[in-house]
């Protein structure tokens, strides 16, 4: 694996979707001037769009520079550049000439706020527990949603009714017919009755219709059937040959009735009820758990309405999408959303392609009309579908009149070319998509795998014949601290620039409100935003700089394959200061290498110390941690992996344990130290060249070398920024014996400085070490390496027999204790407090050990709680546990 790159991986467009900027610029004029696009016309709405995109547009392809994106912007591609939308013209003709694309009225989701139709998967279910406000675009007022609404029909011919029940009690209005189960007995007797409808003149009447859909336990067992605003009622109608009644228009407007007309649906709600309850009619209103249909581009209650809309159909490009994901072809990671594909290729749907948007791909379909013939062709242009078009009516073309489609495609059908259209298709012949198609990875949000993933794959194989990727890797969402998603709504969306640059408290709240005043944020967004601000950034007076290396590194630490991503400044910060670490040891390095004298006897493996040797044990295993995690995608273990050898092992230990070694009169004991600080150094730093590629680029040249290093090579310049540090390479340095030994002395000086730091001993006080052990290792091991352990620990000396008195000591296992010498005057009251203070901690990590444990014993728990939840408190448990342990030795 080279570094820095996934080798063919998907060049995904930096830039927003058309429909993105769309929306933007409708919330820009609504919010700043007061205007609507339909105020000011197509034509200048398309125009204020591209001034939006050309002023806004950069921001992603600018923010992926400063990351240091290792990516070809001479391929960078909008999708409404003119040769991607040649592609997605060829796109839908192809599809349409196949007849896998056709135009039918149907019920279709409509969104009153965009004044669009959106798709299935467009549209969010948000379950109500009762009685709730929601403020919708378009009303001064919250609409109370999560009531039930009985209401009587009478039955014509007696005096008899029958109460139905709805949470929509205006859609009654478009009411023609009520449903009831073949099988309730308590409306037998109503076959091949009708009701009267009371908004009806004449005492027009609805059929009683018996169908098995009706669930008899609902409400009073009877329901309302609504075609023409019911996707199940107008199913129903189609097996029962009712009417569609639209009483609903695309303002969201009640039309078609002789009382509520040009009244807005839930003020008509109001009236309606009103009405009802006037005329004896209504039953009851009492909560009720529902789910409300809403837009989740917009937040408005979706609407459903009969219209001629333009469909792709699913079904055979789904059956192939399933099969080869079972068969292995494709491969979702992580596996367990391969079930959520299996639910999205699983449904029999067909994908409502059109959008009532204005700024998008106009759909290359012309409507052809001769007296009262039609037609509709899809077409490049208008005199080609004219040609079409008089063929198909046996006409000549000058009869024809043409009229192309105004609605736009769905922004996931243009994208769902992306990975055959960049490399140029439709253009077979064309070199990129020879040499590049199909991709090998394609890596994206989960949230979107029904959305565009899915639509890449089936449009890939239907257009291209090949699937468009053969690996997916979905990663986590990007969310705050605390687990909750990065949102305008929420105010705790952070700017990847500001935590690069740094940026103090007062920018923030300048830059929130400058959102505000261009539109990008509505008031309630802009007081979220300084709340959030305010209570996550002012105790360090705004977000610090922390640099891009450390913004890479802190995204890669987390799980991307976990559901969520957390995002913690405080962290992001913690490793800057892991990049001034690095420097540092360079630095040092440098400095030792001034201090070497010249060695006329050649260094071989057999001069490396004890020390050498485990630091390039652990550089072993860190080097194939690191290549089977990337294999695998998980960057955050070989993040991890890295960190832990720089930081907490070639740092805090192994460059502290060479500073006798360059002190020291011989001389081959600094080269081999050198030696081995180079080979560290050099293969750590190009593991970690992925992660923070800037600090990297800057210090690998900086690294002090040798004609040979005894341990590899790395004087081959084609070779010293572009190899990727093998695991085979390293194989030879693996030494269980060495780490095990290591390990030992090294617990031994972490036991040391805990139980200094429990006594409160300062290191400018140089106390003495006893070891009580009957490990001969352990004991030869100390003694070999006296001065290291003297300066790891800050002490002065170690003796492994001797008096007790005036000592402390912990258990370091079975075979050994360790006791450090307490220097004052007043030891008792030393060791009491500290005893004191360790008990209070271990009480306080048991109560805390209980509580966590308690939580894992709940049935609740385990089936309530987030999958990643129970991860990160089952890490939790282990961290305490371990850390609880550590204590209790200390007792």
């Amino acid at each position: 694996m080279s570094y820095g790159c996934l080798a063919r991986t998907t060049l995904v467009s930096p830039h927003r979707s058309p429909h993105f900027f769309h929306g933007v610029v409708e919330k820009y004029l609504k919010t700043k001037q007061n205007t609507t696009r339909h105020e000011i016309g197509r034509q200048n709405f398309v125009n204020e769009v591209w001034k939006w995109k050309d002023k806004h547009g950069d921001t992603i392809t600018n923010q992926l520079r400063t990351l240091g994106c290792s990516l070809d912007w001479s391929r960078e591609m909008f999708t409404m550049d003119r040769t991607h939308s040649h592609a997605v013209n060829a796109a839908f003709i192809e599809l349409f000439v196949k007849g896998l694309i056709y135009r039918k009225k149907a019920l279709v989701n409509w969104c009153n706020a965009l004044k669009s139709t959106v798709s299935d998967i467009e549209v969010e279910n948000i379950t109500l527990d009762g009685p709730t406000d929601i403020t919708l675009p378009g009303y001064s007022k919250p609409v109370k949603f999560g009531l039930l609404y009985d209401f009587a029909y009478k039955i014509y011919g007696s005096e008899e009714e029958i109460v139905v029940s709805t949470t929509m009690p205006e859609t009654m209005l478009g009411d023609t017919a009520i449903a009831v189960h073949p099988n309730d007995v308590r409306y037998q007797h109503l076959k091949g009755k009708k009701a009267i409808h009371p908004f009806r003149s004449q005492n027009e009447t609805i059929p009683i219709i018996f169908d098995e859909f009706v669930d008899m336990k609902f409400g009073t067992g009877a329901v309302k059937i609504t075609p023409a605003h019911s996707k199940t009622d107008y199913e129903v109608a189609k097996h029962h040959h009712l009417p569609l009644l639209q009483v609903i228009n695309e303002e969201g407007v009640i039309i078609n009735t002789e009382v509520f007309n040009n009244v807005k649906r839930y003020d008509c709600r109001q009236m309606l009820v009103k009405k009802l309850e006037d005329m004896g009619l209504l039953k009851a209103v009492k909560p009720h758990q529902m789910t409300l249909p809403t837009c989740s581009r917009s937040g408005d209650v979706i609407d459903h309405l009969p219209k001629e809309q333009w469909f792709l159909s699913c079904s055979k490009l789904n059956e192939r999408a399933t099969e080869l994901v079972k068969k292995g072809d494709l491969k979702i990671l992580p596996e367990k959303f391969v079930k959520h594909w299996l639910h999205w290729t699983g449904d029999d749907r067909d994908w409502c392609i059109s959008r009532q948007l204005w700024w998008g791909h106009q759909i290359p379909a012309y409507k052809c009309t001769v007296d009262k013939d039609v037609v509709w062709i899809a077409a490049m242009d208008e005199a080609l579908a004219r040609d079409d078009a008089s063929r198909v009516l046996r006409t000549l073309p000058e009869l024809v009149k043409v009229q192309r489609d105004t609605d736009v495609l769905d922004t996931w059908f243009s994208s769902g070319i992306y990975p055959f259209a960049s490399l140029g298709w439709p253009d077979y012949s064309s070199k990129d998509y020879k040499d590049f198609y199909p991709l090998d990875l394609m890596a994206t949000g989960h949230d979107i795998l029904g959305f565009w993933v899915h639509r890449m794959v089936i449009l890939g194989l239907e257009l291209t014949g090949r699937l468009p990727f053969h690996n997916v890797l979905l990663h986590g969402i990007i969310c705050d601290s605390k687990g909750a998603k990065m949102s305008k709504s929420r105010g705790n969306v952070i700017d990847p620039i500001d935590v690069i640059n740094g940026i103090s408290i007062e920018h923030l709240k300048t830059k929130s409100e400058d959102m505000y005043k261009t539109g990008l944020l509505s008031k309630d967004e802009l007081k979220k935003a300084l709340a959030y601000h305010k209570a996550n950034f002012s105790a360090t007076k705004g977000i610090p700089e922390c640099g891009v290396d450390a913004l890479r590194f802190t995204l890669l630490t987390q799980d991307i394959k976990s559901h969520i991503v957390n995002f913690d400044v405080a962290v992001c910060h913690s490793n800057k200061l892991f990049c001034n670490k690095i420097w540092q040891s360079i630095k040092y390095m440098q400095l030792s290498y001034a201090k070497l004298k010249s060695c006329d006897e050649e260094i071989t493996k057999n001069d490396l110390t004890f020390f050498d040797k485990w630091i390039l044990s652990r550089l072993a295993d860190m080097v194939e941690t690191v290549n089977s995690s990337m294999d695998n995608y998980d960057f955050h273990l070989a993040t991890k992996a890295i960190r832990t050898l720089i930081y907490n092992e070639f740092c805090d230990v192994y460059l502290e344990a060479t500073k006798p070694g360059f002190d020291d009169k011989d001389v081959k004991k600094g080269y081999a130290h050198a030696h081995t600080l180079s080979a560290v150094l050099n293969t750590a730093l190009r593991c970690l060249a992925p992660y923070m590629i800037f600090v990297t680029d800057e210090l690998i040249p900086k690294i002090p070398n040798f004609e040979n290093n005894v341990i590899i090579n790395y004087n081959d310049e084609s070779k010293k920024y572009f190899d990727f540090p093998k695991t085979d390479d390293f194989e030879i340095w693996k030494d269980e014996m060495v780490e095990n030994r290591a390990d030992k002395v090294l617990n031994t000086v972490y036991l040391v400085r805990e139980l200094k730091a429990l006594y409160n001993i300062s290191n400018k006080v140089r106390p003495s070490i006893r070891i009580n052990t009957t490990d001969s290792d352990l004991m030869s091991d100390l003694e070999n390496n006296k001065n290291i352990v003297l300066n790891l620990t800050r002490c002065c000396e170690i003796s492994f027999t001797g008096a007790e008195k005036n000592y402390v000591k912990g258990v370091l296992d079975n075979k050994t204790e360790v006791s450090v010498e307490i220097i004052g005057e007043d030891i008792e009251t030393a060791i009491l407090s500290a005893k004191k203070k360790l008990e209070k901690r271990i009480n306080k990590l048991e109560e805390s050990l209980t509580k966590l444990e308690s939580k894992f014993s709940t049935k609740h728990y385990l089936s309530s709680v987030p999958e990643w939840t129970q991860i990160s408190d089952k890490e939790k448990l282990v961290t305490k546990r371990k850390e609880l342990q550590e204590l209790q030795r200390l007792i």
